[in-house]
């Protein structure tokens, strides 16, 4: 990646602005502070990237955010707890201060993008930015300064006198924004969003709340609208659009009903109004990612880039780019004592040079049958190869028990049981009097599953916030007595790694539940092509509900079978996340494809008219 910050040739398409200071991790469980990090690794991985094409900001200084907002609220922001009321969350001195230098970061990425984006007449990324909440004395959201209106304040000082126009299309209202230039006729703030926040009164702005459960017609329409007038009577000289991912259907904290395939047409939109077909005139313009929250946020970015850079946005991700494999596949490599997981070495296998595990059947040089027979030893290791040290370490290390902390879990403690033929369970435990469990897996290897391979088979698997119950903006799962941790993408990504190291073909589990299995695509198949094509047809009769309503709809019997009139069950079946190079490529086979395809054929799933009619009222 350093290569692509070395200045060199002047690319034509988009500049990106990044720093690593823009990730950090918050108590915040549905913020994914690598978001920017997955969108640029999407891009580099498709080749989309290339030398001089990202750029890197400085902070802003305090100066220029005096110019923006007021002095005694800056001043506040050094008390203890001043973040408290626009994070919602109590956040340490050092955690804090390190808050407010992300913030003044990315305030200089949109510095930096919109002095770029001018420089070329082009388009300039923020990866980062957005903060629109943030007024001249007060923050929220998750917001405390305006970036945008530091960098107009910074263009007004270099001279520049154009009308300005910021496309705020984040699913949340640009109230702070509207407000700081809300006496401004030269800076004209665009909103629709899903409900007005504060004051919508301003001499230059068009606010438009569209309510809940706006669909992708609703949307695109109210854009189609209202946009083009605006754009075309204010004649702006730069434009800040805030693309905000939030309005997607998958939005963990977003309450409309936007696809995929909407956010991008939206985007596209956009771009073709400041970048007009066959035009040499091109309105310099500033894209900033706003929000968007949940895992699968980046998403959304990696797509609208890739169209930008290369003209399609077809989300082909690669697997390891959904879970953070790559970060704990470093760690195994980079473990200040890799020889603690095991009790032995690791020796080189001479088919590829690389570490395996050790031979463990002749540690000590004793086999099983020197000791009275085969089965005569109880398991000592996990999984039989894991010393219990080394797996305190790993999750040491990996930073999974320092996440638990974050979330306010103290005491905890790294059980294992090693007796069940069944499988081996770890578990994580909180809490000194009446320790509760956060985390328990029970794993086996399973070499019966196809001849000659191996298999990590997940058994049980249970991530659990035990402090919490039913909340409106976390609704509970069929099957959940809890909400979960937000961990489950850390966890896969663990026990890939720890398939690798143990030469094994595969990681294997059998969802029980069609939000299990919605939720790990595209990561994992069905090993049998018909019901990864039964989920095909499952998901596409309840695209339009996000995954709490979609999985009620499944568990309740409200999808059924267009061809028999009967409820569709949920089948479970194993699936499989392929870690072994013939099993990657034969689940991403034309082979797999055709049968998926063929077997697709067969099923035909539907809402029952009164859950598609809630669905459409927002009920």
């Amino acid at each position: 990646m350093k290569d692509l910050l070395t200045s060199g040739g002047r690319p034509s398409g988009p500049r990106f602005v990044i720093h690593k200071r823009y990730q950090i991790d918050t108590p915040f469980t549905e913020y994914d502070s690598r978001r920017p990090f997955r969108i640029l690794n999407y891009l580099r991985k498709r080749h989309l990237l290339r030398r001089g094409m990202l750029l890197q900001p400085r902070p802003v200084s305090l100066s220029r955010l005096k110019r923006v907002h007021d002095p005694e609220y800056i001043r506040s922001l050094e008390n203890p707890g001043a973040l408290e009321p626009i994070l919602g969350m109590s956040l340490d001195l050092k955690s804090q201060d390190r808050f407010l230098c992300v913030q003044r970061m990315m305030c200089g990425g949109t510095l930096k993008a919109a002095h770029n984006a001018l420089k070329r007449d082009n388009v300039a990324v923020n990866l980062g930015g957005g903060l629109h909440h943030a007024g001249c004395g007060t923050g929220s959201g998750f917001c405390v300064f305006n970036d945008v209106a530091v960098a107009v304040a910074f263009l007004r000082d270099q001279g520049h006198e154009f009308p300005i126009l910021v496309i705020d299309l984040d699913l949340h209202d640009g109230d702070g924004t509207r407000e700081i230039f809300a006496d401004d006729p030269t800076v004209h703030t665009f909103s629709i969003h899903n409900r007005d926040l504060g004051e919508s009164r301003a001499v230059a702005s068009t606010s438009i709340a569209l309510g809940t459960d706006v669909d992708d017609d609703t949307y695109l329409a109210a854009i189609r609208e209202n946009l083009p007038g605006v754009f075309s009577s204010f004649k702006p000289g730069l434009v800040f659009y805030l693309a905000g991912s939030d309005p997607n259907v998958d939005d963990r904290l977003g309450d409309w009903r936007i696809t995929m395939d909407g956010m991008l047409e939206r985007d596209r939109f956009v771009m073709d109004l400041v970048r007009p077909a066959g035009s040499p005139d091109a309105t310099p313009t500033v894209i900033l990612l706003a929000g968007g929250y949940g895992p699968m946020a980046w998403r959304h970015g990696a797509g609208f880039f890739s169209w930008l850079l290369g003209g399609s946005s077809k989300l082909d991700i690669p697997l390891e780019l959904e879970l953070p494999v790559d970060h704990y596949r470093k760690l195994a490599r980079l473990m200040k004592h890799p020889e603690l997981l095991f009790d032995g070495k690791s020796k080189p296998d001479p088919a590829n040079g690389k570490d395996r595990a050790p031979d463990l059947d002749n540690d000590w040089g004793l086999s099983d049958e020197d000791l009275g027979g085969a089965g005569m030893m109880p398991d000592t290791r996990f999984l039989g190869v894991f010393s219990r040290h080394g797996i305190e370490l790993v999750l040491e290390e990996a930073g999974l028990m320092d996440r638990l902390r974050q979330q306010g879990y103290s005491a905890l403690r790294v059980g294992m049981d090693l007796d069940d033929p069944m499988g081996h369970t770890l578990r994580i435990q909180a809490g000194e009097i009446d320790p509760q469990v956060v985390v328990e897996m029970k794993l086996r290897v399973n070499r019966k599953m196809e001849p000659g391979r191996a298999f990590l088979t997940v058994e049980w698997l249970l991530i659990q916030d035990v402090r919490s119950s039913f909340e409106l903006s976390r609704p509970l799962l069929p099957g959940q007595k809890f909400p979960g941790l937000g961990l489950l993408r850390d966890t896969a990504a663990v026990l890939i790694v720890a398939c690798e190291r143990m030469d094994l073909d595969g990681l294997v589990f059998t969802p029980t539940h069609f939000h299990l299995a919605r939720m790990v695509q595209p990561l994992a198949s069905f090993a049998d092509p018909t019901y990864q094509a039964r989920l095909s047809a499952l998901m596409h009769a309840v695209r339009n509900l996000r995954l709490n309503e979609a999985a009620r709809a499944v568990e309740s019997g409200k999808v059924i079978d267009g061809t028999t009139g009967e409820p569709a069950q949920w089948i479970p079946a194993p699936m499989v996340i392929p870690v072994a190079q013939y099993l990657k490529d034969y689940h991403a086979s034309r082979e797999y494809e055709s049968e998926v395809a063929a077997a697709r054929q067969d099923f035909h799933f539907r809402l029952t008219p009164d859950q598609d009619a809630r669905s459409q009222a927002g009920e």
